[in-house]
C-alpha cells in the first residue's frame, strides 16, 4: 500500500527511528532537529553534523570548489529574492530586508529553510547551502501556512504573491539576479494576465525566476486538493497540472520539481515519488531533497528537511543558478537557463511530466564548454532518434561539364585516328607523285 507524502517522506529520519527502537546507536539529531519543530525562541543551539543528502547527490561541495578555484566565493556578487514566509536573521547567512516594510515576528519555518538551502554557510567537506556568498532579499508574502481561526496572520494569498514580484520588478537592474517562489496556487486566467505583465518586467530587469511545480495535496485542507487530490492508490492516469497550477506553469518560469532520490548510508536509494510531487508538463528541472539540512528559524541551529518537496527543489536550483550566474557574470538569465536545462541529467532526451529536462548538475553547469546565446541557445550535437545508421559512402557531386568533357573525348579521339591516317598514307601518295 502506497503512503502519504508525511508518512512516507521522511526517508533517513524514518530509518534513525527504526535504528533507535531496536537499540541502535542512531544520533539524537536525526529526531528532534527537523526544522518545522524549531521555535524561533529555542533556547539551545542545536548542531546538525550529516551532510544533506541532496548536496552530496548535486556535488555541490565539488562545484563550490571549482568556483574557488576561479577566485570567486560561490554566489558571491548576486541577490536572491525570497517570496515566502520570511526569513531569520542566521548567523551562517547574509540576509537583508526591504527597506520600510514592517518587521514581524516569524511563526512559519518555511522561508528560513528555503533561505539556508540557497546561502548558508557550510564547510568545504558538508555544505549546506549550495551559493554560500550570495545574499538573501527576504520578501515576505505571507505569515503562516495554515493560521489558526482566530489568528490575525496572515495566509498564503495569490494577490500578496503578486505584491512581492511586483516589489522586486520595480527595483533598479543588477539589484536581484534571482527570484525563488515556494507557493502554489490554482490557476486563473486573470492571475495568468497579472502574472505575464509582472514578469515581463522581471525579465527586463534580468531576473531569473523560480517556482515549486507544486506538491501534491494528501489533506482535505489543503488548498488545491479540490482540484488535486484524489482517494485512490495511485495518481490519476495521464496527469498534467499545468492547466491548473500559479505561477510555476507560466512559461516565463523555471518550473522545479522534486526527485525521491535519496543517499542512505551512502547509497543511492531511488523511490516513486508519484505520492510527494505532481506531474506536470511545466516542469523544467527537477531536484533531490529528502535529508537536506538547512539553518533554523532561531538563527543560531542547523536543522533537517526529511521530506520530498518542490519547495525544497525551487530553493535548491534557485542555489545554483546563483552560483551559475557569479561564475559567469556576464551572462543574461536566459543564458544561465539554458546553461542549466542543457547540462541536466537527461537534457538529451524529451522533457518529463516529473524531471522536465532532467536533474540539476552543478558541476556540469559551471564545466561544460558552452557559449550560450542572447535567446537561449547552446547549439550543440543533435540526436537522431531513428536507431543505427551504417556509415555510407559520400554521394559524388553533379558534374556539370560531363557532356562537354565526353564531347572533347570524341573529338579528340577522331582528330587523332585522322592524323595516324594522314601519315600512313603519305608515303603511298608520294610513290603516285613520282
Amino acid at each position: 500500500m502506497r503512503v502519504s507524502r508525511a508518512g512516507r517522506g521522511v526517508v533517513a529520519a524514518g530509518l534513525t527511528l527504526g535504528l533507535l527502537a531496536l537499540g541502535g546507536n542512531a544520533p539524537a539529531y536525526a529526531v528532534d532537529q527537523v526544522c518545522e519543530n524549531i521555535a524561533s525562541d529555542q533556547p539551545d543551539v542545536l548542531a546538525t553534523e550529516r551532510t544533506g543528502s541532496p548536496v552530496q547527490l548535486m556535488q555541490v561541495a565539488r562545484a563550490q570548489e571549482i568556483a574557488a578555484e576561479r577566485g570567486r566565493v560561490p554566489g558571491a556578487g548576486v541577490t536572491v529574492a525570497v517570496l515566502d514566509s520570511g526569513v531569520a536573521d542566521h548567523e551562517l547567512m547574509d540576509v537583508v530586508r526591504p527597506a520600510g516594510r514592517p518587521v514581524r515576528a516569524l511563526v512559519d519555518h518555511q522561508g528560513t529553510s528555503m533561505a539556508g538551502l540557497i546561502a548558508a554557510q557550510g564547510t568545504a567537506e558538508a555544505p549546506i547551502g549550495i551559493a554560500p556568498g550570495a545574499t538573501i532579499l527576504d520578501v515576505r508574502v505571507y505569515d503562516r501556512r495554515d493560521p489558526d481561526d482566530t489568528s490575525d496572520e496572515v495566509g498564503p494569498r495569490a494577490d500578496l504573491l503578486l505584491e512581492g514580484l511586483r516589489y522586486v520588478a520595480g527595483l533598479p537592474r543588477g539589484d536581484v539576479g534571482v527570484l525563488v517562489v515556494g507557493l502554489s496556487f490554482a490557476r486563473t486566467p486573470e492571475l495568468d494576465a497579472d502574472l505575464r505583465e509582472v514578469l515581463a518586467d522581471l525579465s527586463a530587469k534580468d531576473v531569473l525566476v523560480v517556482a515549486a511545480s507544486g506538491d501534491r495535496p494528501t489533506e482535505e485542507s489543503d488548498a488545491l486538493y479540490p482540484e488535486l487530490g484524489y482517494d485512490g492508490e495511485e495518481p490519476p492516469h495521464g496527469e498534467d497540472v499545468r492547466p491548473v497550477i500559479w505561477p510555476a506553469a507560466h512559461p516565463g518560469v523555471l518550473a522545479v520539481n522534486a526527485t525521491a532520490t535519496v543517499l542512505v548510508e551512502e547509497e543511492v536509494v531511488v523511490d516513486d515519488a508519484d505520492d510527494d510531487v505532481l506531474r506536470s508538463s511545466a516542469t523544467d528541472l527537477a531536484a533531490p531533497t529528502a535529508d537536506a539540512v538547512s539553518v533554523a528559524i532561531d538563527g543560531r541551529s542547523t536543522c533537517l528537511l526529511p521530506d520530498i518537496s518542490t519547495i525544497w527543489a525551487a530553493a535548491e536550483v534557485a542555489g545554483v543558478a546563483a552560483l551559475v550566474r557569479s561564475a559567469f557574470p556576464a551572462e543574461s538569465a536566459r543564458q544561465v537557463v539554458a546553461r542549466l536545462e542543457s547540462t541536466a541529467t537527461g537534457s538529451l532526451r524529451a522533457a518529463t511530466v516529473l524531471t522536465g529536462h532532467g536533474v540539476v548538475q552543478p558541476v556540469e553547469a559551471l564545466t561544460r564548454p558552452l557559449r550560450p546565446t542572447a535567446e537561449g541557445d547552446v547549439g550543440g550535437t543533435q540526436v537522431v532518434a531513428e536507431g543505427d545508421q551504417r556509415a555510407v559512402a559520400p554521394q559524388p557531386k553533379a558534374d556539370v561539364l560531363a557532356s562537354t568533357k565526353r564531347n572533347a573525348v570524341w573529338w579528340g579521339l577522331l582528330a587523332g585516328g585522322a592524323l595516324i591516317v594522314a601519315v600512313l598514307l603519305r608515303p603511298v601518295l608520294a610513290r603516285r607523285r613520282d
